[in-house]
């Protein structure tokens, strides 16, 4: 009897070390240490809340498809049953105006989570509209030793989720083998006069005036020079007009993910990097201070950074975050700079955005400046 019971407390004992092997197994490299009390009391929160509302650009990390799966990862791996509300929204700066406008009136945000770039998320910053989070208390990998982009954004203001490439865009049935733009003065060939589209928020000209990438007396004469290519204007995320044919072209845009999630659904574009210029143009997250469900939006930020978020990133949104092993985007960047050594390789974040500002650099000067430029306006 005694042995029997021995025994049988020995292949518990032993069942439970395979159980916990097993779960071991599972559990994602740098992944495995316990939760933090601040994360506990964050899923705390979501569950009470178990909503996330979600006002997304387009396209962004699949838009509901993606994010709805996301939060069934999220639910299954933090015992959560936070429901997706989400609504299609317009560009970063239209969606940063609306919620500004939101916080400043007191009202209820619209999305529980901002999605934008360096310069949205400072103005977050400097309006009170984003949350200061202590994110590193949250996440629960690891950051990594010395990494080329601080994850966590300045005051806590969110932080950084994915890296952007940012190119030109081609219709490949207009744009074929030596057609195919390898710079950036490849586009101001005659024969593409009137077919070349910009976005209305003059991507890439204004950033590029910066001292340290191009510099302004380049970029206002290259603005010049481009004018007469240009045939309108189009957002970063909606290419429909260039897989149409409409326009052969786009230049600037806001980072290759959007031409990879068109060519996915089978459209007619490629993506090129300019050998004058590999750009980084990292996308962050942050809460807004009137979220009505703060701890949904900061639980799912948190996720982003674990291994499994970053696999969802690639899979909806087709970019993740250039710091981690295995990082698809720092696999495409590298190979850019083994491409083209010579290039300015520059990290567009909101460190280097609140630096610029310190050093007296104002992009948005250059922005009004080149709108005026493209769009004919003599004030």
């Amino acid at each position: 009897m005694f042995f029997a019971r021995n025994l049988s407390g020995l292949k518990y004992a032993l069942g439970t070390v395979s159980t916990l092997f097993l779960l071991a197994a599972f559990l994602l490299p740098g992944e495995a240490a316990a939760r933090s009390a601040a994360l506990e009391k964050v899923i705390e929160g979501a569950k009470k809340e178990g909503v996330l509302k979600i006002l997304w650009t387009e396209g962004h990390f699949g838009a509901d498809v993606g994010i709805n799966e996301m939060l069934s990862v999220i639910n299954k791996r933090y015992g959560t049953n936070i429901k997706l509300q989400f609504t299609q929204g317009r560009s970063f700066p239209a969606n940063l105006g609306r919620l500004t406008q939101e916080y400043r009136a007191k009202q209820s945000s619209s999305t529980d989570v901002f999605l934008g770039s360096a310069g949205h998320m400072l103005s977050g910053l400097k309006s009170g509209l984003l949350t200061k989070v202590d994110w590193e208390a949250l996440v629960e990998r690891p950051a990594p030793p010395n990494p080329v982009i601080n994850r966590v954004n300045p005051e806590g203001v969110g932080m950084a989720v994915a890296s952007r490439i940012v190119g030109i865009v081609y219709n490949t049935n207009l744009v074929k083998g030596a057609d195919i733009p390898t710079s950036i003065e490849d586009v101001l060939k005659p024969k593409w006069k009137g077919q070349i589209a910009i976005t209305p928020y003059i991507t890439g000209f204004y950033q590029h005036a910066a001292p340290d990438i191009f510099g302004e007396k380049f970029m206002t004469d290259y603005v010049k020079r481009i004018k007469p290519q240009i045939g309108g204007f189009i957002g970063c995320n909606s290419l429909d007009k260039v897989a149409s044919g409409q326009f052969a072209m786009l230049i600037f845009d806001c980072g290759r993910d959007a031409t990879v999630r068109y060519q996915r659904r089978g459209a007619p574009l490629g993506h090129a990097v300019p050998k004058e210029l590999i750009r980084d143009n990292v996308i962050d997250l942050g809460v807004p201070a009137n979220a009505e469900h703060p701890n949904a939006g900061k639980l799912f930020i948190a996720f982003q950074h674990t291994e499994e978020g970053q696999k969802l990133l690639w899979k909806h949104g087709a970019y993740d975050l250039e710091i981690y092993p295995n990082s698809k985007s720092k696999l495409l960047i590298d190979e850019f700079r083994a491409k083209y050594p010579t290039a300015k390789y520059v990290l567009s974040t909101v460190r280097r955005a609140q630096m610029q500002e310190k050093e007296g650099i104002k992009l948005s000067v250059y922005q009004k400046k080149y709108k005026k430029m493209l769009r004919g306006r003599k004030k």
